[in-house]
């Protein structure tokens, strides 16, 4: 008798009753298909009968809304992260995985939070442009951003999913600007070179020295530096072959070819910076690399980045050891190294095609972008350079 019509009683683990239903309600006009809800959980007779009713009485209406709601989806289109999967899908097999890392981590940090959620048809060139507003007053490389971006909106837009691509009106850093903000600053001069040469070498990190020196003398990219095996260096010949870099993935760190002919080169290194290399290799076997993990695997990046921390809070120490009111060492980042090496070529002379082929850049607008201050500097100088030669 208790259990007569729909409402069921049943127990649950603990021995406790619960009320449940399963009902024909009609069929679904917009499927076709029986309507039989099924619901269980109710801890009185009472509570599933109010429920039962509910049910009956408005189960129309809610199939009603239901497909409503669903037919606004429909008509809203796909939302920015959609569209970003399909485009990641043709993306991938066109780039190698460090590519493809970075990528990602620009999506996952900055574009996807952005937009993500966002229906891409409901995106408009004043939201872009607000958004670009705020990468630009936060991140030295908003416009690359926000080009990433507008490769998803350029999916979308093959997709019949919008109409134009809403990147395209909007104003963006040039990237000249962004390049001399990052590289005037970060980079030592002679001086402060020679300061924190002396501190390094006085450590007792020999392998921090020994990479600094290399770094600093022959302005070789961080990934290149951390690739190099003792084979890479010819000592008879003072040269340094660059040919293959460490990256990132989603798996880790991995060694790779360098991706362009140009960064494919051979550099001459100095007589100093040759005689502490042979030193620092000892008896080490030519296959290994020169700055390996203790385990004897890729050197993480994040090492030497502690490294530089180290010495440049010993050079303060010392300063405030002979001045109270010392200024602290200017803090550069271990690129800076690289910047470093090419201001001072400038400083001794070297054309811009010799700062080119010795940075690996394949283009030499990178090289005169990225170092105007220093070509500014130089060609300011060279009509001084000029009447001390002629003296007179």
């Amino acid at each position: 008798m208790k259990n007569k019509g729909p409402i069921k009683e049943y127990k649950i683990a603990n021995g406790e009753t619960r009320y449940k239903f399963k009902v024909y309600l009609g069929i679904n006009p917009y499927t076709g298909k029986e309507v039989r809800p099924n619901r269980r959980g109710f801890k009185t007779r009472r509570e599933a009968s109010i429920e039962l009713k509910r049910l009956k009485a408005n189960w129309l209406e809610d199939i009603e809304s239901q497909y409503n709601k669903q037919k606004e989806l429909e008509n809203k289109g796909k939302t920015f992260e959609e569209v970003y999967d399909i485009w990641l899908d043709e993306y991938i097999p066109n780039v190698d995985k460090s590519t493809l890392f970075k990528t990602k981590q620009l999506f996952d940090n900055h574009i996807l939070p952005a937009f993500g959620n966002l229906y891409i048809k409901d995106i408009t060139a004043m939201d872009a442009q607000k958004q670009m507003n705020a990468w630009q007053k936060e991140f030295v490389k908003a416009s690359t951003i926000m080009s990433y971006a507008g490769l998803v909106f350029d999916c979308a837009v093959r997709l019949e999913e919008i109409s134009s691509n809403p990147i395209s009106a909007i104003r963006k850093p040039s990237k000249k600007k962004e390049s001399k903000k990052d590289a005037s600053f970060n980079f030592y001069d002679k001086e402060e070179l020679k300061e924190f040469m002396a501190a390094a070498e006085m450590s007792s990190n020999k392998k921090a020295y020994v990479f600094f020196r290399l770094l600093a003398f022959t302005g070789i990219r961080r990934g290149e530096i951390l690739a190099l095996r003792w084979y890479d260096i010819d000592f008879n010949e003072q040269t340094l072959s660059i040919n293959k870099a460490i990256a990132h993935s989603e798996t880790g760190l991995y060694e790779k070819d360098v991706k362009t002919k140009a960064s494919n080169r051979v550099i001459s290194i100095d007589d100093i910076t040759t005689k502490i290399l042979k030193e620092f290799q000892g008896v080490s076997d030519k296959e290994v690399r020169i700055f390996p993990a203790e385990n004897g695997g890729i050197l993480s990046p994040a090492k030497p980045r502690k490294w530089l921390y180290t010495i440049q809070n010993y050079i303060d120490k010392k300063r405030k050891e002979n001045e109270e009111d010392a200024k602290p060492m200017k803090r550069i980042t271990t690129h800076g190294f690289r910047h470093t090496h090419a201001s001072l070529l400038f400083e001794a002379g070297a054309s811009i095609k010799d700062v080119q082929y010795r940075l690996g850049h394949s283009d030499i607008k990178t090289t005169m972008d990225t170092y105007t201050h220093v070509t500014k500097q130089a060609k300011e100088n060279l009509a001084n350079n000029f009447n001390d030669y002629v003296d007179f």
